[in-house]
Order: C-alpha cells, then structure tokens, then sequence
C-alpha cells in the first residue's frame, strides 16, 4: 500500500469538515459513495473500507468534543460562574488593558475549559493561578474579526469581560516554581524588549515577529504591506524556520560527526523547544511534526514522503483537537506545505536547472504552483490576495531570511553587547528595505485583489474539483497545468463580468458597532466615508470593508462629530485609499490634527454628487437619492422631512418610526421585531440601489 498514511489521514480531516458543517445525515452521501467506489473496483476494497473508517471516526470525534466541550460551556454563559486557571497567554494594550488565556476549572461544576479573560492589567503573570468571579459570554464573531473561528482551534469558547459585565479577582497565586513553558516565555520577553529598545518600532516589530511569530507589536500600515506583497508567511513561524533551524543543526552535527541517533534527538529538543517558543501555535506544530518525521526517516534509512508526512501532521493534530478544522491557520500551513513539498515538487520536477535563468524560472514556478495550492484558502480566510506572491518570495523572503539570522545570532548573545547590537543593525537595514518595497508595492492597485464576490468561491472550488479529476483520470503533468490556466481564467473572468454588471449599483454600507454608525456609499471602484457617531472603531470597519470589496480610492471622509482620536485612526488606516479631503461637519474649539495628503474643510451642511446620486450631508441626518429612491440616515430626534425608501436610525431608538420599505436599526431597545424588511440590533449591512431603482439588503461577513 503507498502512502498508508493518505488513505487515513486525508478522510480524518474530511470526516471533520464533515461534522462541523453537516449532521450524521450526510454519511449517507459518504456511505453511498464508498458503497459505488467497492462495486466499480472491488480490487480497492481494503483502501475504500480504511478510509470510510476514518471519516467515520472522525465525525464520531468532532461531535463527541462538540458535545462534551461547546455544549456543556454554552450552558455557564449569562450566569454568575467562578472560575480558577492558569496564566498560559498575555497580551497587554496600549489602553491600559490586558487579555489573558487562562487554564482551568468552573469550580462549582468541576468543568475543565480554557477561557479568555479582558480585564485592566492588574499585573498578572505567566504560570499565574487566578480565581475570580464573573459572568462569562459565548465568544462570537463580528465584521472585524472572525474570533469564534480563532478561538475554537485553541479551545476556547467563552470569555470573561470586565468591562461589559464586570469581573471580580478572589486570589492570585504565583507559582511554586517556574515550569520549562514559563521559563522560555519569560526568556522571550526579554529577547523581545531588548530587539525592540535597539532597533526602530517598525524593524523591530518585524523582527519579533519573524523569530517569534507575535504580531502583537506590528502597526496596520505594516501588516497590510507585507500580507498584500505575499510575504506575510515570514510572520508566522512554520515550515520555513524550523526547515532552516533543522539545516543549520545538522549541517553543524554534520562537521562534528555526529551519529543519526544523537542528530535526531538534538533536533527533536530543539524543534519542540522552539514550539513553544512560538506559541504552540496551529501552524509551527505541523511544521514540526513533518520535520521530525522527515529526520526520522534518516534512523531507518528511508526517504520521507512530503505527502505522507503532511498527511500524518494532519491526522496528529486533528486526534489533539477537533475543532483545528475551523482554523485559518490549519488550512493556510497545511495547504501551504501541500504547495511547496507535493504540487511544486511535482510540477516542476522535469525543469532544468543548467543556468542562473533556468534555477531562476523554476523557482518561479515553484511559487507559482504553492500560490495556487494556497489560492482556494486565501479566498476564504482573507479580504484580501496578493497577485505578485511568487516574485516577491523569490527576491524578498531571501533577505528576510538573512535578517533573521542576524536575529538569531544576537539572540544567542542575549541581544545584548557590541556583537548583538551590530547584528540588530544590520537586521534594521534589511527589515528596512523590505518594508520600503512592501509599501510601495502594497500602494499598486495591480499587486493585490480583493476576495469580495458572490461568484469566486463557486468559481474557484469548482475549478479546484475540475483540476484533481484531470489529474486523477488523465495523470498528465500538462493537461493539468493547462486545466489550472483554464480555471484561473475563467475564475477572473466571472469576477470581471460581475463587476462589470454592477458597476452602477449604488451600495451603501452602515457599519459599526451597537449604535454607532458609519457609512461607506460606493460606486464603479470610488467611495466617500461618512462617520455620523465618531466611534472609535469606526477607521476599523472602513479600512476592512475597503479592502474587503477592492476599493482603491476612498475620495472623501465626512466626519459628523469629529474627534481628535477618530482623525489619528483614520489618518493610520486609509493609508492605502487615496483620501483627498477631510470634512468636519460640526464646529469645534479644539485643534484637530491633519490627515495625510487630505485638505480639511469646515461646515456644517454639504450638498454634492457622487456618481449620479444627490448626497446631502449634515450635523445629524444624511440623505441620498438615487434612481428615484431615497436613503436617510438620522437620529429619532431629528425631523425627517419626507418619508424614505431606506430609513436607518442611529443611537438609542426607542419611539415608533414611520413605515418605509427598510428599516435598519442597530439599537436592540426597541418596539420593532426583526423581519424581512426590518433589521433590529443589526449593524454591518449593504444597501445596494441598483440603476433601475431595485433594492436589496444583504449582511456583511468578517474575519479575515
């Protein structure tokens, strides 16, 4: 049998997808499947049954864990609970606010749970016991952030927050003594503070989270640039740094005669130190279960499958947790590592490498074939893909390594001392240099694509089933690649003709959080922002929903009740939109400060088109007019002068509203009850006017 390993491995991860999508009603499907497989071919009976097995099992698993684990904690939420764990995770804010993973039991049920804890940072530390009282929440999901998603893959589904329902600290225990995981986190705390003391709050940022994989320090503009050039991989530890830390350690046991035993063992500690190091996160465990399984295969003589290996990682961290078929880091790593050790390798095994151009058009392709590989997971997790991913890795990811061996060589110096300050130098000029390329690349409107269409997924997965069924069937390395041409063709084609089709819809998007409220009005790629509450949050949900549907000019921002902290989040978030002017609809005695490349204007009522729509803007109401329909966003307290179309209330709404085809109100303390045409409590919606005066409602998506 080759690759035993794919005919349990791969149907374990699809029982879980299975079972975290469907109920046992979809084994029929599988069981029919199997069933016509074994009648067609009985000579494959024994890879048929091995596999149905292990779907099986799976599902058997995931609805076990979803039983024993979602279930039992959804009981505890919205009641008083107390609550004793240990510090296994800390992020501190500039806010003056802290976020902590904690693991432990609900006293009075004795149920085992890993929680997330909001509260002002009191100073609690890593390895810390903490008993507390509080009431916890389900974690959810919102625009911004796709939280449930994140949080299942760690086990974590409830969260205790002070400042929404209050949190009170019974005790706090340090610990006996420090654990190995303490000790490495204290370690890197320190590494991490002296890189950032050194070098500038960029680079180092950076170069924290190369060697480490924390992100936590990087600023928006940063992330941005790096994820939109395609390097953005460099800031998750995987594959690509235990590989060079595996390289470097045995070609150094190499030069001292080492015995296969002994390389195995060094490399096993330092790759499991170097995991928890890194978070224990999704991604650098796999990488270092292929690893291991790769160096192990040295003991016995044998060459390591990449599929097999990938296959077996799959398989191990689906038995640890269930619930990693829900992370974007699990599909992103395992199809990532598909890309670079199976379809790549495959693909191109046949090129020459004779010449600098040769070596140089293969490694092209190679990326090439890992973009497509990483495509279908990048559609679903990200706003946002990079177009020019395999020419930025070939010719940035090398000097982004060479920065994090000078990383790491000053981190064995402690990052302390004239040796480890000159490697932080030169550290400093290369992250540099990359960041100036990121930047200038990330502003291209041609470098990157957004993800946000009706027909992509459709598209893109049914060119994915099109694709292996060529394989399969006519195992032709050609006609395969002729396949995948015909299917990123035909997929950008669907998407240009959609947008094509709705060029001159009108789409207003209300977005926020409660009851604040922004809008976003967009047409044929332009779009004008309108803060009418001043949230904080409100450059957040515009920069996301820019992205997200491709927006590259964000021509004006209105601001109905300007703040001070509003205009610096915009400022730092429309980096990449091209605002040209900053208006402030209200008087006000305190110096705001400027937004980037934006003249600032003054008023207190504006009247303009926009693309064929009338849009009037003042203090406390907006109106547009469009292919004879009428939007008006206002308070209740503001008189509306004629009944609208669209009506969208913003803060508390309490008194009755006058009928209009919808009604959006995202204050849940009101008289009205969720309908078709009525959205309560709701924020993050899309209005769409189309050109003959069509209307229609449909709820914004995040998580990215």
């Amino acid at each position: 049998m080759k690759r035993p390993a794919l005919y349990i491995g791969i149907p374990y991860i699809v029982g879980l997808l299975i079972a975290s999508k469907f109920d046992i009603l979809s084994w029929s499907v599988i069981l029919l499947t199997a069933f016509g497989v074994f009648l067609y071919r009985r000579s494959v009976w024994k890879y048929v049954l091995l596999s149905t097995l292990s779907c099986l099992i799976a599902c058997c698993s995931y609805w076990h864990h979803e039983e024993a684990s979602v279930l039992k904690q959804a009981e505890f939420a919205g009641r008083e609970m107390v609550f004793s764990g240990q510090v296994t995770q800390k992020n501190v804010y500039s806010g003056g606010y802290a976020n902590y993973i904690l693991n432990g039991v609900f006293q009075e049920y004795d149920v085992h749970a890993n929680i997330e804890l909001f509260i002002e940072d009191d100073g609690l530390n890593y390895g810390d016991i903490v008993t507390f009282s509080g009431i916890p929440g389900l974690i959810s999901s919102d625009y911004l952030f796709d939280r449930e998603r994140y949080a299942s893959a760690k086990n974590i589904f409830l969260y205790f927050d002070d400042f929404e329902t209050g949190v009170e600290i019974i005790e706090v225990t340090p610990p006996e003594k420090e654990t190995l995981h303490s000790v490495i986190y204290h370690w890197r705390e320190r590494m991490t503070e002296r890189i950032l003391s050194h070098m500038s709050k960029d680079t180092g940022a950076m170069l924290v989270g190369m060697l480490f994989g924390d992100k936590s320090n990087l600023n928006y503009r940063l992330k941005t640039s790096l994820y939109r050039t395609g390097i953005g991989h460099i800031l998750a530890v995987s594959g690509l740094h235990l590989d060079f830390l595996a390289l470097c350690v045995t070609w150094l046991l190499t030069k001292c005669k080492a015995g296969r035993k002994l390389t195995f063992l060094i490399i096993m500690i330092l790759c499991s130190l170097f995991v928890i190091c890194a978070g224990e996160t999704v991604s650098v465990k796999r990488a270092c279960i292929m690893i291991l399984i790769s160096q192990s295969a040295k003991l016995f003589f044998r060459q390591a499958d990449s599929f097999n290996s990938l296959a077996i990682a799959m398989l191990i961290l689906g038995l640890e947790n269930p619930f990693v078929i829900d992370a974007p880091a699990f599909w992103l790593s395992c199809s990532g590592a598909f890309g670079i050790g199976v379809l790549a390798d495959f693909m191109t095994r046949d090129m020459k490498t004779e010449t600098f151009y040769q070596r140089f058009l293969k490694n092209l392709l190679s990326f090439g074939w890992v973009f497509v590989a990483v495509l279908p997971a990048s559609v679903v997790y990200f706003r946002e893909i990079s177009l020019i991913s395999p020419l930025s890795n070939i010719i940035l990811v090398p000097i982004c390594m060479i920065s994090m061996v000078m990383g790491v060589l000053s981190v064995l110096f402690g990052c302390t001392g004239a040796a480890a300050e000159i490697q932080l130098d030169i550290a400093e000029v290369l992250n540099d240099f990359v960041m100036k390329i990121s930047a200038y690349l990330a502003g291209l409107s041609w470098t990157h694509a957004s993800t946000d269409s009706e027909i992509l997924l459709f598209a893109l997965f049914s060119g994915v089933i099109l694709v292996i069924c060529c394989q399969i069937w006519l195992k032709s390395r050609k006609l395969t690649s002729i396949s995948v041409i015909f299917v990123l063709v035909m997929t950008c084609l669907s998407v240009w003709i959609e947008n094509a089709y709705q060029a001159k819809d009108l789409k207003i998007a209300v977005l926020g959080r409660g009851t604040s409220c922004l809008l976003a009005i967009r047409q044929d790629g332009d779009a004008i922002l309108i803060d009418v509450t001043g949230d904080s949050y409100g450059a957040n949900y515009a920069s996301v929903y820019l992205e997200q549907t491709g927006i590259r000019n964000a021509e004006m921002l209105y601001l109905c009740n300007p703040k001070i902290r509003s205009i610096q989040k915009y400022d730092a978030y429309l980096t990449f939109f091209n605002t040209k002017e900053l208006w402030l609809m209200k008087q006000t005695e305190q110096k705001m400060p400027d937004l980037s490349g934006a003249e600032t204007h003054i008023t207190n009522e504006k009247e303009f088109l926009f693309h064929g729509a009338k849009i009037r803007i003042s203090e406390k109401q907006i109106q547009i007019r469009y292919a004879g329909k009428l939007f008006i966003c206002t308070n209740e307290k503001t008189e509306i002068p004629e009944i609208p179309d669209i009506l969208t209330v913003y803060g508390k709404s309490e008194n009755v509203q006058p009928e209009c085809g919808f009604l959006l109100i995202p204050d849940g303390n009101t008289c009205y009850l969720p309908d078709a045409h009525t959205y309560v409590n709701e924020n993050n919606l899309e209005v769409t006017i189309s050109e003959n005066g069509f209307c229609r409602v449909r709820r914004l998506y995040g998580g990215a």
